[in-house]
């Protein structure tokens, strides 16, 4: 029997972890298998690595090759530092001031359900977002962490594009540097929305004017009207910009090296000496610096009376350069 953790074990046999392929219902005995007999899971088991992390994917429509992640034991698409060099991202990129406040407002905003804890679900959790550790402490929550890759933060592999998750069965999910990195956010935005319940929230921080970074995985950015416009089915409780025209000339100053230099670890080096720049982010007005953000963040709630039409995104604009009286 496979050992996963015991808030997994837990959501499966309260079916909220359903099958990839058909979003039936999972039994843990001796191996994974889906309930529906109609299904090629009922009598082949769901693959598992490392003994405790399943393999929760339809690859008849993902880019993740299954072969290549039992031959690796889910190793990551491109490498990974993972906290080996927290001190140096901390320098550069700040200790996440802006998502540690957005954090509260997601605690107090989870809706709460008598005396059962909320659950929360991280999407692309293989590593803690900065400024999101707190997100793991919440009181009376329980969290459950996925990415496409195995790693100590994560309880299961799956694609956002389609998450084996039954409907209307999460409190929070929480989605931090991952929409750029997916080929149709629209799709995982429709995806977040099924499994939410009604009154469920989520938060998103997504790029806009930052540099392609993890390579050939990298594929999409978002103004923060844009950013709004991605989660129209959503009720807006706040947005925004995360970090501004400071970071983006950081950004600017790190590639720069890069490039002149060739050499990605002496740019980092270089680009240190600059990090005071970042205090542009708070020193231009915040509607500015929504027209130029680094990134861009959203919280919502599931409201399913909700409605936001196309022409509605023209009033929302937070930027600089609004019709003024």
């Amino acid at each position: 029997m496979p050992n996963f953790t015991p808030v997994l074990d837990d959501h499966i046999a309260k079916g909220h972890i359903v099958c990839p392929l058909c979003f039936s219902r999972l039994e843990n005995s001796s191996a994974l298998l889906c309930t529906n007999i109609a299904c090629e899971h009922h009598v082949q088991p769901l693959p598992v690595i490392q003994q405790k992390i399943p393999i929760l994917v339809d690859f008849r429509h993902t880019i993740l090759d299954k072969q290549k992640l039992l031959a690796t034991a889910g190793e990551s698409l491109i490498p990974r530092s993972h906290e080996k060099y927290s001190t140096i991202k901390r320098i550069f990129w700040g200790s996440g001031r802006s998502t540690k406040r957005n954090l509260t407002q997601f605690s107090e905003s989870l809706p709460r359900r008598n005396a059962a804890k909320s659950l929360i679900l991280v999407i692309g959790g293989g590593a803690v977002g900065t400024g999101a550790a707190g997100l793991y402490q919440i009181p009376q929550t329980e969290v459950l962490s996925f990415d496409i890759y195995a790693s100590p933060h994560t309880d299961f592999i799956a694609d956002g594009h389609s998450l084996p998750i039954a409907d209307n069965s999460v409190d929070g999910i929480w989605i931090q540097a991952v929409l750029e990195h997916v080929m149709y956010p629209h799709k995982v935005a429709s995806e977040i929305l099924r499994v939410l319940r009604p009154g469920g929230i989520v938060y998103a921080e997504t790029p806009f004017m930052q540099f392609v970074h993890e390579g050939p995985y990298d594929f999409t950015r978002f103004t923060e009207s844009g950013h709004r416009l991605l989660f129209k089915d959503f009720k807006r409780i706040d947005s925004g910009f995360s970090t501004g025209i400071g970071t983006v000339l950081l950004w600017n100053v790190r590639y720069l090296a890069w490039g002149v230099t060739r050499n990605k670890k002496l740019a980092i080096a270089i680009s240190l000496l600059f990090s005071w720049l970042r205090v542009f982010d708070r020193l231009v007005p915040a509607s500015f610096n929504a027209d130029t953000a680094s990134g861009v963040y959203f919280l919502g709630q599931k409201d399913p009376a909700y409605r936001f039409s196309d022409q509605d995104i023209i009033a929302h604009y937070q930027g600089y350069q609004q019709k003024r009286s």
